[in-house]
């Protein structure tokens, strides 16, 4: 039950942040390598958002609180859609940013 319970918890944190990195490479047409880069600096930003929302919400304070609550099937549903909807907000927003401030470096103006 452990190991199930880590997979679920590695699953909810590394989800958004693909998510995030498509909307990101779909909506900025940024064709990059760098995809578990990219994700994973989207995880870390999803994380912290949904950390200081649970701070004011559920007073969640610590990692432990937060663990003690995924024992809650509900909370569990909740953070995991909570979560997809954060990554999709930010994938779009980043996208959108990268595609309007985006210098593109092999281009030549005489």
């Amino acid at each position: 039950m452990v190991v199930l319970n880590a997979i679920i918890y590695f699953l909810m944190i590394l989800v958004p942040g693909l998510i995030s990195e498509w909307f990101y490479n779909w909506l900025s047409r940024v064709r990059q390598r760098t995809i578990v880069a990219t994700a994973l600096i989207f995880d870390l930003i999803i994380f912290i958002i949904n950390l200081i929302g649970l701070r004011i919400f559920n007073d969640v304070l610590t990692v432990e609180d937060l663990f003690n609550h995924f024992e809650c099937l509900h909370f569990t549903f909740k953070y995991g859609i909570l979560s997809a909807i954060v990554a999709t907000i930010l994938g779009v927003i980043a996208g959108i940013l990268a595609r309007i401030f985006w210098i593109r470096v092999g281009r030549k103006e005489d």
